[in-house]
Order: C-alpha cells, then sequence, then structure tokens
C-alpha cells in the first residue's frame, strides 16, 4: 500500500533540447506548434551517413574547469539543466538524491583515448580525468560531485526509457522514506559512434536531408525513420509535504507508474502487449481509471512500425476510448534517454497550462489511424491527468502517471 502522505510533486524542471532551454519559450513553440528546423552534422556529413541532420542543442556550457575536467558534453548539459531545476524550486538542502543518467557514457572521450593509444607511447599522453566521462554513471557522479548532495547517486541505463526510470526510481526512494526530495533525469548527447550506429540500422531518416523542417514526422504515412535530437532534461522532486512546508510552487504531481519488458525476444522490433502492460500498471499504480486520463504523450519517433504499435496499444488500453495523444518529437528528435526526462517536463508543461502540443509534420495520416487520430491542431484542454510513455530497445517500457 503507498503511503498518500509521501505523495511525490515536481518543484523544479530544467531543460536543454533542440528548442534551446528557456521553459517559457519552449512551451509558446509547443503550444503554438512551431518546430524549429533540425540541422546538417558535420561529422555526418563528412562520413557519408545516410542521415546527415539532428537536432542540436545550441546554447552555452560553461562551468568552472575545476569543475568541468570529469565532465563531458552530457554531464555539462544535464548540470546546466538540473542547476535550472533546482533554481526553480529553490530546494537547498544537499541530502537529496541525483538519478541521472545516459544511453552511454561520453563517447568523444573513448574516442579520445583511442586516437592517443594508436601512436607509440600514447599510453603516457592519456588524462587522468578519462574515467569519470566514460563511466555509465558519469551524469550522477558529475552532478552530485557539484551539487554536493549527500543522498544516493546512481543512473538507470534503459535505452530510450532511461530517463522516465531515473524519474520513478527517484520517486521510489521519495515515497519509501529514503530522502524528502531527489534531482532525477537523463541526458544524451551527439556522437559519431552513436549516429553511425541507428544510421547502419536504418533506423535513421535518410531520406530528408534536403527537408530538415520536416524530417521528423510521427504518424505521417511517408514517416522514414527518427532524427536524434540531443538534450537533457531534469525534475526536482520532493514530497508534497516538504514542498508545503517551505513554500514552493508544485508544478505537478507523479501519480504513478508502470514498467515492462515485451517479452517477445525481439531487440529492437516494438510490441503492443509491452506498451499495453507498461500503461495498465501504471494507470493501476496510480489508482485511477482509463477513463479519467486526458492526454498522453506517446513515444512516437516517426518510425515505420513503433508509431502505429504504440497506437494499438492505446486503443486497448482505452478500450476504443479516442484519447487525445501526441508526439512531440517532431520538434526536438528523439533524444533517446534523455526523451523520458524532456517529454514529462512537456507533458507538465500542457497539464499546468490547458493545452495540448499538437503533432507536427504529420499530414496525411498513416491510413491505419485515421480513425484514431492524434492531435493535429494547436489545442486548449482542460487537463488533470496525463500519461508519459516511454518505449525502448531491449523491450524496456516505461509509462508515467502525471497530474496537474
Amino acid at each position: 500500500m503507498r503511503d498518500s502522505g509521501r505523495a511525490v510533486v515536481v518543484t523544479g524542471v530544467g531543460i536543454c533540447c533542440h528548442l534551446g532551454d528557456d521553459p517559457g519559450q519552449i512551451g509558446s513553440m509547443l503550444r503554438e506548434g512551431r518546430p524549429l528546423p533540425f540541422v546538417r552534422h558535420p561529422p555526418a556529413v563528412e562520413a557519408g551517413a545516410r542521415c546527415q541532420i539532428f537536432g542540436s542543442y545550441r546554447g552555452e556550457l560553461a562551468l568552472p574547469r575545476q569543475q568541468a575536467r570529469f565532465m563531458g558534453r552530457g554531464a555539462l548539459m544535464a548540470c546546466k539543466a538540473a542547476l535550472a531545476a533546482l533554481a526553480q524550486s529553490r530546494l537547498e538542502r544537499r541530502d537529496i538524491a541525483v538519478v541521472a543518467g545516459s544511453g552511454t557514457g561520453d563517447v568523444a572521450t573513448h574516442i579520445e583515448i583511442h586516437e592517443k593509444l594508436s601512436h607509440p607511447g600514447g599510453m603516457h599522453k592519456v588524462s587522468p580525468t578519462v574515467i569519470p566521462r566514460i563511466m555509465a554513471s558519469t551524469v550522477s557522479a558529475n552532478l552530485s560531485a557539484v551539487l554536493r548532495t549527500t543522498g544516493p547517486s546512481f543512473s538507470a541505463s534503459a535505452a530510450c526509457a532511461g530517463g522516465a526510470y531515473n524519474i520513478l526510481l527517484a520517486a521510489e526512494l521519495i515515497e519509501h522514506g529514503h530522502v524528502e526530495a531527489a534531482i532525477a533525469g537523463a541526458a544524451e548527447v551527439a556522437d559519431a559512434h552513436f549516429h553511425a550506429g541507428f544510421d547502419a540500422m536504418r533506423a535513421f531518416n535518410g531520406q530528408d536531408n534536403g527537408h530538415p523542417e520536416r524530417a521528423s514526422r510521427p504518424y505521417a504515412a511517408d514517416r522514414a525513420g527518427f532524427v536524434f535530437g540531443e538534450g537533457a532534461g531534469m525534475l526536482v522532486l520532493e514530497t508534497a509535504a516538504h514542498a508545503a512546508a517551505r513554500g514552493a510552487e508544485v508544478l505537478g504531481v507523479v501519480r504513478g507508474y508502470g514498467m515492462s519488458s515485451d517479452g517477445t525476444g525481439e531487440m529492437v522490433s516494438p510490441s503492443e502487449e509491452g506498451a499495453v502492460l507498461a500503461m495498465e500498471r501504471a494507470l493501476r499504480h496510480a489508482a485511477v481509471d482509463p477513463g479519467t486520463v486526458d492526454y498522453v504523450n506517446a513515444h512516437g519517433t516517426s518510425t515505420p512500425l513503433g508509431d502505429v504499435t504504440e497506437v494499438r496499444a492505446l486503443r486497448r488500453v482505452f478500450k476504443g476510448r479516442r484519447v487525445p495523444y501526441s508526439s512531440t518529437k517532431g520538434y526536438t528528435g528523439h533524444a533517446i534517454s534523455a526523451a523520458g526526462a524532456i517529454e514529462a517536463i512537456f507533458t507538465l508543461m500542457m497539464l499546468r497550462g490547458g493545452w495540448i502540443a499538437p503533432c507536427v509534420n504529420a499530414e496525411p495520416l498513416d491510413a491505419e489511424i485515421d480513425d484514431y487520430p492524434p492531435v493535429l491542431r494547436p489545442t486548449a484542454a482542460p487537463l488533470r491527468l496525463a500519461l508519459s510513455n516511454s518505449l525502448g530497445f531491449g523491450a524496456t517500457n516505461v509509462s508515467l502517471v502525471l497530474g496537474r
């Protein structure tokens, strides 16, 4: 039985993504359906990749050298988002949990080491700062060091569901009384190995290098794969009682969460059953009826099979009711591990503001969902309860139930 006295609320958010790092400006772009064109990625162009575009974060990443020496770009981006979230929340205590990660350690550092080791005597040229940059927990470890926290600190690695997993694990630490507050989320950045792998898999859209403004188009009949978008999303979570005691503004509530694996033995093919299980378990954990859900922020990456598989799952969970849903990856691209955290923040923005971000570039729609379409136009709506879905490679699925 969950302790209602330890309900988890969100009191701060920080975000860096293709749309920028100003939550107010990002919210306006989502609300009005105004995406930014993606950009050419020079390493992909030079390597002759099929897909040569991605969603870049173009903001400044700067910390004192003493703090930044153990950080790659992902940890720097996570730190910027975390500091913004903490500033909004006005949380000052140090005994908080840090649950944040990325899909990989800093691959740029791996490349740097490899290049040095390819020359005679290269072992002696490797920097003593490389291990904290390449270890899988580089994001949480660096955040904990910079923020000087004393609570538990770790990273969950769960492919495209990693950011959502970090949020729910932080929420569990709070609900079970281990800490009163936590910073949770994920970061992901572009690197040559990441890009080459997805390009070789043909998961990326390799058909629209000349049309970056329409390259990411979840649910469109002619969708051709996803566009990578780097980014970071961080949330400050705490008990409702703790937030009230210090007079913090509450941005939203983590009502519940559900997890599943697909059970099919497939590594990269999505499963309708796995998505259904995650959503049903989330609703059961939150003790809410599917009929009370006002919106679903779908995983929808713009892949031919993944998008319709998730919609089939929505039809089953909501028993044919046309629940309003959309994917925001047409704006940001797919930020892999960071996607779940970024999209949870987007969902909280919608709950708080009373609007739904429309899908962009989605028309003409896939014929399979003509009778069950996503939200396609800017929409005002009194939202109280929403799901945010993250469905990852390796059959790793998470659904978060978020409330106003």
